[in-house]
């Protein structure tokens, strides 16, 4: 038996159990560093060689351990990336603005020409190169001075999408400063000496390197398909075994990193999860990950109960956008519609719901703010894998199946109750215990 079939039929190995930690992490973080997670990254560098080998052959992914730079790197690649995620620059921080993510490219640019260089030059250089590229639409603007007959707010709102693209580079520890970002605006902060690490730089790019790749800047909508151009599927004089191997690896890679893989029988990863040996292999990777499963006849639901290897969290029923998603949720198991819904739908049931109970979601009176409720709660649920995004022209969603293994219960206000309902709150217990998993 070869080592890649150790690997994917021995689920009592010790020490892939004791890799568990290190596995979940590198699934929730692929940039580990020895200042932010050093028993972790101590317990990389001794199972070096049988970590990289079960992304390997599990998933297909590349993993590399820097004893130089002191940090591990698991480069995560998918043939469909998801679209709906974004870098987070904390823990509980909101996703980045697109602007925000445009600039950190750009500073990441800037660094690597000069790997020491104080704030103000920094900002110069990306205000320089915006102004040469934004005449023919292919950088935005970037103004941190108020020009004249502009708003204010808008000079301000460039200033703190650039911090908050070098918090980001902050928190992955892959620039260091002498100073607070947060200072920035004032005078003194222009002084501020930003120090790269250009190994970790390096290393950030999980896609390959992109002067190797034919990109026409002008078709923004062929970018992720040229950068994905070596996750594509095999041309037809490849051997079985390699188009076997890719199937695998991307069955198991959509079990590991999505919420919900639905077994419709079209996608050959559907087929793979649904034959016994492909369900068998996909179950002891989960187990290995840390994670827990739901296996059905057409569906197959990964969970995580401890947040050791993502940063979703489902239910949300302490926010109003969660307890919108949970409406939906509660909707679909009564209307239990299997077709694609447009936004109108969702949007008519948080509407009913505000109908019924004018005290919930007081924040959100007009119909613009509904909306913004509305889609919120799509990502939601999108991210959680209840809906699937089916059509972009016209937007619509597609229930999976999941919302059957979650049962909601809404409590109904009582008109001749003059207590007002706690925080906005349309759920029957604060912290959310009635939300449970069936």
């Amino acid at each position: 038996m070869t080592d890649v079939e150790d690997l994917l039929v021995d689920d009592d190995d010790d020490t892939l159990t004791d890799l568990t930690p290190v596995i979940a992490a590198l699934l929730r973080k692929p940039f580990l560093t020895e200042e932010t997670e050093p028993d972790l990254y101590r317990q990389a560098r001794l199972h070096e060689n049988d970590l990289r080998q079960w992304f390997q052959a599990i998933l297909g992914w590349r993993l590399k351990v820097s004893t130089f730079g002191r940090y591990v790197r698991l480069f995560k690649r998918r043939d469909r990336p998801p679209t709906d995620r974004s870098p987070l620059p904390s823990e509980h921080a909101g996703s980045p603005s697109k602007l925000a993510l445009i600039l950190l490219c750009l500073a990441a640019e800037q660094l690597w020409r000069r790997p020491e260089i104080t704030f103000g030059d920094l900002q110069r250089e990306v205000i320089r190169t915006c102004a040469a590229e934004s005449s023919r639409g292919d950088l935005p603007a970037f103004n941190v001075v108020t020009q004249a007959g502009e708003p204010r707010a808008r000079a301000e709102q460039h200033r703190r999408a650039f911090v908050e693209a070098l918090e980001l580079l902050q928190e992955w520890r892959i620039i260091t400063c002498d100073g607070p970002l947060a200072a920035t605006g004032t005078a003194a902060a222009n002084d501020v000496v930003i120090t790269c690490n250009p190994e970790r730089l390096n290393d950030l790019l999980a896609a390959p390197a992109i002067s190797q790749l034919q990109i026409d800047i002008g078709e923004p909508r062929t970018h992720i398909a040229k950068l994905c151009e070596d996750q594509q599927d095999l041309p037809k004089h490849v051997s079985e075994n390699q188009r076997d191997l890719q199937r695998r690896h991307r069955a198991l890679r959509t079990v590991i990193d999505d919420a919900v893989v639905v077994l419709d029988g079209v996608r050959s990863e559907a087929r793979y999860l649904a034959s016994p040996g492909g369900r068998r292999q996909a179950l002891n990777a989960t187990l290995t990950a840390g994670l827990t499963c739901i296996v059905r006849r057409d569906l197959w639901l990964t969970g995580d109960p401890d947040r050791r290897s993502t940063d979703l969290e489902f239910p949300q029923p302490r926010s109003l956008a969660g307890q919108a998603a949970l409406l939906i949720v509660h909707w679909l198991n009564t209307d239990d519609s299997a077709a694609p819904l447009p936004v109108d739908a969702f949007q008519a049931v948080i509407e009913g719901a505000k109908a019924d109970n004018a005290e919930w979601a007081r924040s959100y009176r007009s119909t613009a703010a509904l909306k913004t409720l509305t889609r919120e709660a799509i990502a939601i649920l999108v991210a959680a894998g209840v809906l699937t995004p089916t059509s972009d022209r016209p937007r619509l969603w597609t229930p999976t199946g999941a919302h059957a293994y979650w049962r909601v219960r809404v409590t109904a206000a009582d008109p001749h109750d003059e207590q007002p309902l706690l925080a906005d709150n349309l759920f029957d217990q604060q912290d959310g215990t009635s939300d449970q998993p069936q």
